[in-house]
């Protein structure tokens, strides 16, 4: 996953060019393709490395200016002889943005999109106002969304009860989501998850409710695919209610609860 995909480059008269370099992950290529690059005295603006690509292969993605088309073709050449490259694409944008390289986006083994945080929540705002039992219908959107997402991280990294809601820290913040606090007591299978600078919350402004319940059912979605035990979360205070952060509850589901009880795709 890449954050900061779209760019712009002050220089006028610079050329913003991409690089997808594609190279086998066990042949030493990443230092190869930096020494190289050095000696091209290619300076880099924005990069970087993606080794979930299968069949042991990465992705090194790379941004620079230039002054001369020309320069593109060496460097082309140049990348291409080192030893472990597959293949080089490269490509210019004569107005100076620097974006995501890859057409479609993919985030979590999924097709993506960047929009901003207002036209989400502006979305969560039609919804409360023409859905019955908005807030059911939020928390099951999240809890489908956050099965979703233990499924793929599971399956391209070692994840266990040990550092799985370290991982989804890790997710909500690289994502722009907010910054996780998690005080869970495994004996129980209880506490509480604090969302500090939560993005609904930050763009749905002030709320006599608590707004960030799609957030609550990503968290028990997570949570209940990782653990193999049913969760619930509810959110308890609310950054649009006043409160300094947003405080999610994590809870056992009531017994005979299973998963399969809550996943929307599965009610029958």
């Amino acid at each position: 996953m890449v954050r900061d995909l779209y760019m712009f480059s002050r220089g006028e008269k610079a050329l913003v060019v991409w690089f997808s370099i594609l190279y086998k992950t066990n042949m030493g290529a990443e230092a190869k393709i930096n020494s190289a690059l050095g000696e091209m005295e290619v300076k880099i603006r924005f990069a970087y490395l993606d080794n979930t690509e299968p069949d042991g292969q990465g992705k090194y993605v790379l941004f620079t200016e230039i002054e001369e088309e020309t320069q593109v073709d060496m460097i082309n050449k140049r990348l291409l002889a080192i030893d472990g490259i597959i293949d080089v694409e490269s490509g210019i944008s004569r107005n100076r943005m620097i974006h995501s390289v890859d057409f479609p986006l993919n985030f979590l083994g999924e097709r993506a999109l960047i929009t901003r945080s207002k036209t989400f929540v502006d979305i969560l705002k039609i919804i409360r106002e023409h859905v019955i039992q908005p807030d059911g219908l939020l928390l099951l959107s999240g809890l489908k969304g956050g099965r979703g997402a233990a499924k793929y991280v599971r399956n391209i990294m070692p994840v266990d009860m040990k550092n799985c809601m370290a991982v989804l820290r890790e997710l909500f913040l690289a994502s722009g989501w907010g910054k996780l606090e998690v005080d869970f007591d495994k004996e129980s299978c209880s506490g509480k998850v604090v969302v500090r600078d939560s993005f609904i919350a930050d763009a749905y402004g002030p709320s006599d409710l608590p707004v960030c319940g799609y957030m609550s059912g990503f968290i028990a979605g997570y949570m209940t695919e990782m653990m193999r035990y049913t969760f619930q979360v509810r959110e308890v205070s609310c950054k649009s209610m006043g409160n300094a952060v947003c405080e999610h509850v994590v809870s056992p589901a009531p017994d005979g609860v299973k998963p399969e009880h809550i996943m929307k795709e599965e009610i029958q």
